[in-house]
């Protein structure tokens, strides 16, 4: 998550159930996505991932010989897909075929296809809801005070569902969310970071502190000059993994140059037991406090791309007409729009359907959608 304008980073992530020891953005990986793979075990319960039907067959309604019934089948049964070409062009969108794929587990389940495709996608929203949610508690924060960042092929089509899940009142869908981490992969800053491992006890770390810290700028320094052959200014964020003494775990805690210049001992306490008070809803000023390591992030800004404005537009946005959708045990009718004919300033009411080359935008029925001068559709839940 994304606080104050500033990625999260850690240490101890793990992708799946592999453990990352390296400094690291602070992700947790949820295997479902839009080709996870629908079953039913052999408790007769419904099941969705983390076996993924990938691109290639990819799901069924992809007409390229999959078979087994997938969250974006579960979509196209629903309504939601169908109306439009995606991967620029690339892959057709066959309803009847993810309406077969389906069929076979309703069968199993003795329950109507479109139900079951539902069931599918309500599965998929319970499993990103229990991994956002371990992932807030953690950081020891609330979901309703953020903004759902909604990429990726399928992260659109379930934004909605999602953050209704974690009562979160607003969802920004970048222009061109299919491949948004490409476009964030070109543009990153060059960054890395270093540690030093001292194991101290702060009142008596002042000298410590200011060497260690010295002696990884140095090695920073030298390494974005050397091996990345960068001769301009770069910026540098310092932190400690601090705790109080008798505990087995640190907190990270970002200290500020000049308390280490000036060897401020106080200060640099004073921000771990806030930073305690933070996560863990408590703090003991009274108590000693060691730091174990040293951090220092050096990042050097990349060269960014000239972003162009999206032309504004007055009045309601052109729409491609009505389609009719499955949710919430009912149907309904949804206006059909192209992302490419939305203008900055314009609106939408759910429930809509935005098509594009590289995703599809679900806009449930009490969420409301204003087009940024960016391109993105900012959504909100219970505004107009």
């Amino acid at each position: 998550f994304i606080r104050d304008g500033q990625p999260q980073y850690g240490t101890g992530e793990t992708i799946g159930d592999f453990p990352l020891y390296i400094p690291t953005v602070s992700v947790t990986s949820i295997g479902e996505g839009g080709g996870s793979i629908a079953r039913v075990d052999a408790q007769g319960v419904l099941k969705v991932g983390p076996q993924s039907a990938g691109s290639k067959p990819g799901p069924a309604c992809y007409g390229q010989g999959g078979e087994e019934a997938t969250i974006t089948d579960a979509f196209a049964v629903c309504g939601f897909l169908g109306q439009a070409d995606l991967g620029y062009n690339a892959v057709h969108i066959d309803a009847d075929l993810a309406r077969q794929a389906v069929a076979v587990i309703a069968q199993r389940l003795d329950r109507d296809v479109r139900a079951t495709a539902e069931a599918i996608i309500a599965i998929a929203v319970s499993g990103m809801y229990l991994e956002i949610s371990k992932l807030v508690s953690r950081h020891g924060i609330d979901a309703r005070d953020f903004t759902l960042q909604a990429f990726g092929g399928a992260g659109p089509m379930l934004a909605c569902f999602v953050a209704r899940e974690l009562g979160m009142t607003r969802i920004v869908v970048p222009l061109t969310p299919g491949v948004l981490s490409a476009f964030g992969g070109l543009i990153a800053d060059i960054k890395n970071d270093f540690i030093k491992t001292i194991y101290a006890d702060l009142d008596r770390a002042g000298d410590t502190l200011c060497d260690g810290f010295a002696a990884l700028r140095r090695q920073a320094e030298r390494w974005l000059r050397d091996e990345q052959g960068y001769s301009g200014t770069a910026s540098l964020l310092y932190t400690a993994d601090m705790r109080y003494r008798g505990q087995s775990f640190e907190i990270e805690t970002v200290l500020e140059e000049a308390w280490i210049k000036d060897r401020d001992l106080a200060a640099i306490a004073d921000a771990f037991h806030a930073e305690h008070a933070r996560v863990y809803g408590h703090g003991d000023p009274a108590a000693n406090v060691q730091i174990i390591n040293l951090r220092l992030v050096i990042v050097a800004a990349a060269p960014q791309p000239e972003m162009q404005p999206l032309p504004a537009g007055g009045g309601a946005p052109q729409t491609l007409g009505e389609i009719e959708v499955y949710y919430d045990g009912a149907m309904d009718q949804a206006a059909l729009y192209d992302r490419k004919d939305l203008l900055a300033g314009q609106r939408i009411a759910g429930p809509a359907v935005i098509q594009q080359d590289d995703a599809t935008t679900v806009v449930l029925g009490g969420f409301d959608g204003k087009i940024d001068s960016h391109g993105n559709i900012v959504l909100t839940r219970g505004e107009r």
